[in-house]
């Protein structure tokens, strides 16, 4: 009910935008086939690039042959989103591997029905920004010369400012020149201690940047609606969703983890999100978990400032 509440409430706020989002590893895809008038396209990562180029299956990624046949049924677009290993980055994108790439890549959009290619290279070093830039451009003139065409969408870390753009591989403004779309991801701001995903001031300094380079026409803000447990002092953890069980996912969601330890979730301010507490074989845990006020604010603050669309993870 929750991702349904969140889906309903995030489409009636963005009436005048696209809406979509990635469908990767959990099975739950019930409420989104229910509401196909919702979703303009899904993205679905189940390949990555491997060190030598090829395009490998995401073994953990379940079969969803039967997603893409709803879309197609529904003319919902569905984007083919490519990642990889940052280690093996940029060779994996470079030289012969560039060209097997490029080749295992739209032979896939052509046989298995992707409308596009959603590229999500993360963490990538700073001297990877030529090779990266040069594969988007490659990628694109692959997927434009293909019938019919193929979108490209490019989905890229947030920035508060310049300083954190111009130490990153990543240059909005020429990104943005190259693909269809580009995806800002506002989300993941602890990076490494326990707090909220996407705090309230962060986020509006974020979507004010990313608008100061990417024209509107291109700019598509990605949302959280995935929360963390983090161990602590360790701050190791992982994400999880709010309908999860341990029993099904290994990984226990918020109503789980009430029933099973007590207390209460707590709205807290100005961060904009849900947190909880609770100790398991005496080692502390905090969650931090957006809700749907926090993607109604989300949707508000992005709609504001002009955004072509908003994609969903997870």
């Amino acid at each position: 009910m929750i991702l349904l509440l969140l889906l309903l409430a995030g489409r009636a706020r963005c009436a005048a935008m696209t809406f979509g989002g990635w469908m990767d590893i959990y099975p739950n895809v019930e409420q989104v086939e229910a509401h196909p008038e919702l979703f303009d396209s899904v993205s679905l990562g189940m390949y990555g690039i491997a060190a030598d180029g090829s395009v490998v299956r995401n073994p953990i990624v379940p079969d969803r042959s039967g997603l893409m046949a709803w879309a197609r049924s529904h003319r919902v677009l569905v984007y083919m989103t490519l990642g990889g290993n940052p280690k093996e980055m940029p060779g994996a994108i470079t030289g012969a591997a560039l060209e097997r790439t490029l080749a295992a890549t739209t032979t896939l959009c052509a046989s298995e029905g992707f409308g596009g290619v959603d590229v999500d290279l993360e963490e990538l070093p700073a001297s990877a920004k030529e090779p990266y830039t040069i594969y988007l451009r490659r990628l694109r003139e692959a997927l434009k010369s293909m019938r019919p065409k193929r979108r490209l969408s490019v989905t890229v870390e947030c920035f508060q400012d310049a300083d954190g753009e111009k130490e990153s591989f990543l240059d909005y403004a020429v990104i943005a020149g190259i693909a269809d779309e580009v995806r800002v991801m506002h989300y993941t701001c602890p990076w490494g201690e326990p707090g909220p995903i996407m705090p309230r001031k962060e986020f509006a300094e974020s979507v004010a940047y990313a608008r100061s380079r990417i024209p509107k026409d291109k700019y598509v803000a990605a949302l959280p609606w995935y929360g963390h447990d983090w161990e602590v002092p360790s701050n190791t953890g992982d994400d999880i969703l709010w309908t999860q069980t341990r029993g099904a996912t290994g990984l226990a969601g918020p109503p789980e983890l009430l029933r099973v330890h007590g207390g209460r979730l707590v709205s807290e301010e100005p961060a904009g999100e849900l947190h909880y507490s609770y100790t398991v074989e005496g080692r502390l845990h905090e969650v931090w978990m957006p809700d749907a006020r926090t993607f109604a604010w989300m949707v508000d603050d992005v709609r504001k400032a002009g955004a072509a669309g908003i994609a969903v993870y997870q």
